[in-house]
């Protein structure tokens, strides 16, 4: 196998070309440290903590479950109150915050 002759503009492109290998190698092995590093946890703990917090976080959607919220403890609400007291009935248009278009 014989050499070629390099002039020195493919002797600089050559060198680029190595450099940015090389930038690129220590990116993904930072990377890979990083990932390395990042705090782990088996399946089975992670399936304990969403356990734990579906049964000790309420979430009144399942009335079933956990009943029903106290009144004036719903904030998504408080709005349609005020405006039931001011106009003494609830219709469509003082229902709240939203507008369906």
């Amino acid at each position: 196998m014989s050499q070629q002759i390099k002039t020195p503009q493919q002797q600089q492109l050559s060198i680029k070309i190595k450099s940015l290998k090389l930038k690129r190698i220590n990116e993904l092995n930072n990377n890979l440290k990083q990932e390395l590093s990042r705090e782990r946890i088996t399946a089975s703990n992670a399936c304990l903590t969403i356990i734990n917090y579906t049964q000790t976080v309420k979430d009144y959607a399942l009335p079933e479950i956990w009943g029903y919220p106290q009144p004036n403890s719903n904030h998504f609400r408080t709005n349609l109150n005020r405006s039931i007291q001011r106009s003494g009935t609830y219709t469509a248009d003082s229902a709240g915050c939203c507008a369906i278009m």
